[in-house]
């Protein structure tokens, strides 16, 4: 068991960078994170890896599929005492982007 499972849902309506989920860098170290764009009747799910090392975040996407055209992508990133998961979007159509973050401790 890591740090727990928390689901957020957050709104978005911009193709610049926007934070879906977060956690604290002091205290976990990797997270598995399960992502859902819906965008009217489009749709797009995938599942990422993160790690750190306290300065830089390395994200791989495992798998994702969509209804037709993928509606974003997603990255890691430091920000302050936190490690941020963002989310850019192809198109600045209102959407939502439900993110499961799984996250494992630091020992």
């Amino acid at each position: 068991g890591g740090g727990g499972v928390s689901e957020t849902e957050t709104a978005v309506s911009s193709t610049s960078a926007t934070t879906v989920g977060t956690f604290a860098k002091a205290n976990f170290r990797s997270a598995s994170i399960l992502a859902q764009i819906t965008q009217g009747s489009n749709y797009q799910v995938g599942r990422y890896l993160l790690i750190h090392d306290g300065t830089t975040v390395t994200t791989i996407e495992e798998s994702a599929v969509a209804t037709g055209s993928m509606l974003g992508t997603f990255e890691g990133v430091i920000d302050g005492s936190d490690v941020d998961f963002n989310v850019t979007m192809s198109s600045s159509s209102s959407a939502t982007v439900t993110t499961k973050i799984d996250t494992i401790s630091i020992p």
